[in-house]
């Protein structure tokens, strides 16, 4: 049994230490400003020790907060952006996945929340999309809404399942989860190249807002999952 020392980071082999729920797929990228007192440093690693994390903040859009434990703010009306977080895994294909994302929009300028920092393979989107939360696009429309827009905390997790070739979107506010809020199917559908916060690749976009963390699981999580990391998570964002 592998040891726990908060949620999801896992030490040899042994038993159980402190809190923190454990969901049946491993947590390979995690960016919680929650572990964090400031903008993250160029070049350092997310949470997990094993992706570099990219930052560029030269206009001071980005900033952390010590709201809710922590959390990444852009500010400004701009509809560009040169400041940029990106960082994770390239699963563009061939991967199945949860993107676990909390989450609240401000109202300055509407765009993409998280995006693939590579776009040339996918068109990847996750969050906010021109203010309207509940968004999924992994190269096609689980859900890319047109209303909704709102100042509340979301707990959204994406999944993807390659060997159905289906997108799930879950989301939760103040009540868990009990089923997904949306699906598709279609074969051109797929995963990301890194994600970056708060705009598109070439900083087109630009979504103003808060971001809790960001976390990305190597399979599609259960029900079960998510309902554990809705309660592990809830009162952080104030359910």
């Amino acid at each position: 049994m592998p040891i726990v020392v908060g949620p999801g980071i896992t030490i040899g082999s042994g038993v159980t230490m402190g809190g923190g729920f454990v969901p049946s797929a491993t947590l390979v990228y995690d960016l919680d400003a929650a572990n964090y007192s400031a903008v993250p440093v160029n070049g350092t690693k997310d949470a997990t020790g094993t992706y570099t994390v990219s930052v560029a903040n030269t206009t001071n859009r980005i900033s952390w907060a010590s709201d809710n434990g922590g959390v990444f703010r852009m500010t400004g009306s701009g509809a560009t952006s040169a400041d940029y977080i990106y960082g994770g895994p390239n699963w563009t294909t061939g991967q199945s996945y949860t993107v676990f994302m909390a989450y609240k929009r401000s109202t300055a300028a509407s765009g993409r929340l998280l995006n693939t920092q590579v776009e040339v393979s996918k068109d990847w989107l996750m969050g906010l999309y021109n203010g309207n939360p509940n968004t999924f696009y992994p190269n096609f429309a689980v859900n890319l809404p047109a209303s909704g827009a709102d100042l509340v905390w979301h707990l959204d997790w994406a999944t993807w399942n390659t060997s159905t070739s289906t997108g799930q979107l879950w989301g939760a506010t103040s009540a868990q989860p009990t089923n997904y809020l949306f699906t598709g199917t279609n074969a051109s559908g797929g995963g990301f190249n890194n994600l970056r916060l708060f705009s598109r690749s070439s900083g087109s976009e630009a979504q103003t807002g808060d971001i809790g963390f960001v976390k990305v699981y190597n399979g599609v999580l259960t029900l079960s999952d998510i309902q554990g990391l809705y309660a592990q998570y809830k009162s952080r964002f104030g359910y």
